[in-house]
C-alpha cells in the first residue's frame, strides 16, 4: 500500500461536484501498475479514499493498493524459502 493525505494529482485537477466519488489518484495508480509490469512484477493496483480519524471528511487519504499476481507471489517465494 502507499498511502497520501494530499497527492500531487489532487492539486492540479478540480473535480464537479457531481464526481465526488472520482479518484484522481487512479492515474498515479495506472503509473505504479505501468512501472510494476515493465520491471516483471505484474499487479493489480486501484486507488480508494480512506477516511482518516478526527480529519477533514472532505479531505480524505488515498491510498494505492497493490496486489501482486498468484505468479510474482510464486516466484518471489522461491527465492527466499530454504
Amino acid at each position: 500500500m502507499i498511502s497520501d493525505l494530499d497527492p500531487p494529482p489532487f492539486k492540479f485537477v478540480s473535480v464537479p461536484r457531481d464526481l465526488r466519488g472520482l479518484n484522481c489518484a487512479a492515474f498515479a495508480a495506472g503509473a505504479v501498475r505501468g512501472a510494476l509490469a515493465a520491471a516483471g512484477f505484474p499487479a493489480r493496483v486501484t486507488a480508494h479514499f480512506v477516511p482518516v480519524k478526527g480529519g477533514d471528511p472532505k479531505k480524505p487519504k488515498t491510498t494505492i493498493l497493490i496486489k501482486f499476481d498468484a505468479s510474482v507471489m510464486a516466484r518471489e517465494a522461491g527465492k527466499w524459502a530454504g
